[in-house]
């Protein structure tokens, strides 16, 4: 049973230590009859999926209750393994069992946006150092992702056009800051990207929704191959990342305006941002939101098309 964090403790995301966990959501199983992903609810949640919302004023304040989802999803019962090391057939195995599960919170009324993120390596007590994924289910939109419809559907009533399909296009002829590419997927970092060797994975083909983009097994394995190839090169950057899915919100939710959404299926672009951690690289300043990115987008880019699975790893003075 390897340890979790100081060698005194059992990781609770091991085989043979799902007692430590709550009751599964979701197993696969392979035909040996032992688990290769495992989904469950969060033993410390952050929303949870009991009660009602119950929007109320305080004065001139709103609270509501922290009703939601918060699932984890274990990748794989390998302990230290990270989703980049494991077979494609994992992987893909892993995203089919994310996107399942997104469609299923967004069965549920209560919440407007499901967010599916992983970081990897980072300092954070809570994290167990066995490769897994979390999803939030949330009762409101979350910041940038609201930004981020906003910006989107301003750009499509204005040009009649999607903005991420036009960010593709200028990117895939000035080819500058593309790392990788194919028929279905495409991966740069984006124009004066906010973090050191940022990186976006985008389908070539419009799509606002993650889940539902993914509905064919050969879509699946599609873009498990072009993400694992990704994240091998950005691991050889830094060992340390965030990778977050942005889709499309719960069109079913209650509480929309009809003419929010109007438009989401033609003006958003579903895509995954990764963010390498890497030390003394990544800087705020002030307190006003401003970032100081020291590596232009297109020389990380430069670098991370270099570093193709099988090469080397960037050199600390790189």
């Amino acid at each position: 049973m390897p340890d979790s964090k100081d060698g005194s403790a059992p990781c609770h995301f091991c085989s043979g230590n799902e007692a430590l966990t709550p009751e599964p959501i979701r197993e696969v199983r392979g035909p040996d009859g032992r688990w290769s992903v495992r989904v469950f609810h969060d033993r410390a949640p952050v929303f949870r999926i009991e009660g009602n919302i119950e929007r109320r004023g305080e004065g001139l304040y709103d609270r509501m209750n922290t009703v939601g989802g918060h699932e984890i999803v274990v990748e794989t019962p390998e302990h230290g393994a990270t989703l980049a090391s494991l077979p494609e057939a994992q992987v893909a195995g892993v995203t089919e069992v994310c996107r399942d599960r997104i469609l299923d919170l967004k069965q549920d009324r209560r919440f407007r946006y499901v967010t599916l993120f992983k970081d990897q390596g980072l300092p954070d007590p809570t994290l167990e150092g066995h490769s897994h994924s979390q999803i939030l289910a949330t009762p409101v939109l979350p910041q940038i992702l609201e930004i981020e419809f906003r910006w989107s559907q301003f750009h499509f009533r204005q040009k009649d056009r999607c903005l991420f399909c036009d960010i593709l296009r200028q990117e895939i002829q000035q080819e500058t800051r593309v790392v990788d590419q194919n028929a279905e997927f495409v991966a740069l970092c984006p124009f004066a990207s906010r973090f050191p060797y940022e990186l976006w994975i985008l389908p070539v083909g419009h799509a606002s929704s993650f889940e539902k983009d993914l509905a064919g097994p050969a879509r699946v394995r599609a873009l498990a191959g072009f993400l694992k190839s990704c994240l091998l090169r950005v691991e050889k950057i830094s060992g340390a990342l965030h990778m977050i899915v942005h889709t499309e919100p719960n069109l079913a939710a209650r509480g929309w305006f009809p003419e929010w959404w109007k438009t989401v299926a033609e003006d958003f672009h579903w895509h995954i941002e990764i963010y390498p951690e890497i030390a003394g690289l990544r800087d705020y300043l002030g307190t006003e939101g401003f970032r100081y990115n020291p590596i232009p987008a297109e020389d990380a880019a430069l670098a991370l098309r270099t570093l193709a699975p099988g090469a080397e790893p960037l050199g600390p003075a790189s």
